[in-house]
């Protein structure tokens, strides 16, 4: 049995569909154990050969299977914390607002939250700069030495140990020379919205000829409550994939 709801008729949809081509089902990383059993319930023991749920990390791992890069070192929590105090040294001379930064473990993970934030969000360095020098005054002092400490951590991670919040704009990048998606079907349930950097992954997988389908939670897709309704975040999202689709006419 497959379940009720729109979980339950993707499933069924899904196993249909896996005569004809591979499925992957996409769920977030919280959900992917109960959605392999949900999988297996609906699908039977033999589900496994023509199916497979992946997480966008698990997503990242197979990609890096296809292309190349799996094995390849990462930063864990206290390299990335080390490597960010290194960053701050680097440029201590350059820095305005920072400029006696903090050998406190504290401030030093405020840094690495805000990197987190900017590479979700796929702000890279240099447009931080850009808006430093845009905008005068204190606040355009903070962004400036933000895109100075952010840039020297990226240079130095490129050096040796990857930050592990870059899988996914690897995974995007591998895509582009990498047809690891072409003939899958891909099904994406239990999703409320996606960050630039998933969105990012997402396209490369349609460009590619991919059959998406995305669930989502709501009475329909026109905005009609000014962004602030309970559904208005699940409709944001339909016009943010739509409009990847029509960018790639498809």
């Amino acid at each position: 049995r497959a379940g009720s709801g729109k979980s339950g008729l993707v499933l069924r949809r899904l196993v249909l569909a896996g005569r004809k081509r591979p499925q992957i089902l996409m769920v977030p990383e919280q959900q992917s154990h109960e959605a392999e059993r949900a999988l297996c319930r609906c699908g039977g023991p033999g589900v496994s050969l023509y199916a497979e749920v992946l997480s966008f990390s698990r997503l990242c791992n197979r990609v890096f299977q296809a292309a190349g890069g799996l094995g390849v070192e990462e930063l864990d929590e206290g390299g990335r914390l080390l490597l960010m105090y290194r960053a701050v040294q680097n440029v201590a001379s350059q820095l305005n607002v920072y400029g006696r930064p903090s050998k406190r473990a504290a401030f030093l993970q405020s840094l690495l939250s805000t990197v987190d934030e900017l590479k979700s969000a796929c702000i890279a360095p240099d447009k931080l700069l850009e808006a430093g020098q845009e905008n005068p005054g204190p606040e355009g002092d903070k962004l400036r030495d933000l895109g100075l400490i952010i840039g020297e951590y990226q240079a130095l991670t490129a050096l040796g140990a990857l930050d592990p919040r870059d899988r996914l704009t690897r995974a995007g990048e591998k895509l582009l020379t990498c047809n690891w998606a072409e003939g899958k079907d891909f099904w994406l349930d239990g999703f409320t919205d996606f960050t630039p950097q998933q969105r990012l992954v997402l396209e490369r997988l349609l460009a590619q000829g991919t059959d998406m389908t995305l669930t989502l939670t709501c009475d329909h897709l026109e905005e009609d409550e000014g962004g602030t309704g309970i559904f208005s975040p699940a409709r944001k999202t339909a016009r943010q994939l739509i409009s990847i689709a029509k960018k790639l006419r498809i």
